[in-house]
């Protein structure tokens, strides 16, 4: 039987969205609308959201919780009327995992020159290349100290291949973690003090044929400075995340052959993993609790 004293409000017109409405209704006993739907917004005590238009939260005057679709949580941190009510963001293995997964992807893909024996393929050339060194193919990982990061590390680690991970607390400089490495994952919170730390100068410190593999948040790379790199050949790219989304149609990032290219799709968590974090989170916040994974509004995330 729903518990009409505990509503949830589901923001978006996605399948995606539409499925997480659905899990909540599945999994829990609270009622459940989708934004647009005919919802008595005095019932609604759980917003769920990735970017809730302005104006929206305003309208809910019992809000206790506002719970994010992932781990990120800049969209809701920027708006205009987010009320003082604790902020919840999802971080299991559901989005764990699926980072790992993108990230080994690529690194491994870079490592064993996955381009480059696909442009043999298509030369029809038979060209066995030089075996790359995995223990000598260093990858940084920005945001490496975080549960995503550190689970990439973790992985990347188990495999023989040595990972270095920074953040803005983790006593080593941004610097001394790029020198050299074959790879960087940018995997770092939307935070004001994140945006644009890849910049020209930082990637001129990556090794040469080195790979950025930019799965955290856009803007974090500076898309003029990597193009240049792209461009003199000298640096690849795997990118899921930019500072435009959608890419606009016609941006040479689409047609560029040093770019493998995803529409932001790395760690996107199933809707029964969402459903599960706004649940509990509920749960947590009714007994006086913080969220299952809480949010640090100073920090970002």
């Amino acid at each position: 039987m729903a518990d009409d004293r505990n509503g949830i409000m589901v923001m978006g017109h996605s399948e995606e969205i539409r499925r997480i409405a659905v899990s909540l209704r599945e999994m829990g006993p609270h009622p459940v609308w989708l934004h647009g739907e005919d919802a008595p917004h005095e019932r609604v005590n759980c917003l769920v959201a990735f970017r809730p238009p302005a104006g929206l939260m305003a309208s809910l005057p019992n809000l206790t919780l506002v719970h994010a679709t992932g781990a990120g949580v800049d969209g809701i941190l920027m708006a205009p009327d987010l009320p003082e009510v604790p902020i919840g963001r999802v971080v299991a293995d559901e989005v764990a995992k699926p980072m790992t997964h993108h990230v080994l992807h690529a690194v491994l893909r870079h490592l064993r020159q996955g381009e480059a024996f696909a442009a043999l393929q298509k030369a029809g050339s038979w060209n066995r290349l030089l075996t790359r060194d995995f223990a000598q193919f260093p990858v940084a990982v920005l945001g490496g100290t975080g549960a995503l990061g550190g689970a990439v590390i973790q992985a990347l680690e188990f495999l023989g291949i040595p990972a270095r991970g920074w953040s803005r607390s983790s006593g080593t400089t941004l610097e001394e973690t790029l020198a050299g490495a074959m790879a960087v994952v940018v995997l770092l919170p939307a935070t004001p003090a994140t945006r644009g730390v890849l910049g020209a100068r930082e990637l001129a410190l990556l090794a040469d044929d080195a790979a950025v593999i930019a799965v955290g948040r856009g803007g974090q790379v500076e898309e003029a400075a990597l193009l240049a790199e792209l461009d003199a050949g000298r640096l690849s790219a795997y990118l899921d995340v930019f500072e435009k989304e959608p890419l606009p149609a016609g941006h040479p990032l689409w047609q560029h052959p040093r770019v493998i290219l995803t529409p932001h799709i790395a760690a996107a968590p199933s809707a029964p993993a969402v459903a599960r974090c706004v649940l509990e989170s509920m749960e947590r916040v009714a007994r006086g609790e913080p969220p299952l994974f809480p949010v640090d509004r100073a920090r970002g995330y």
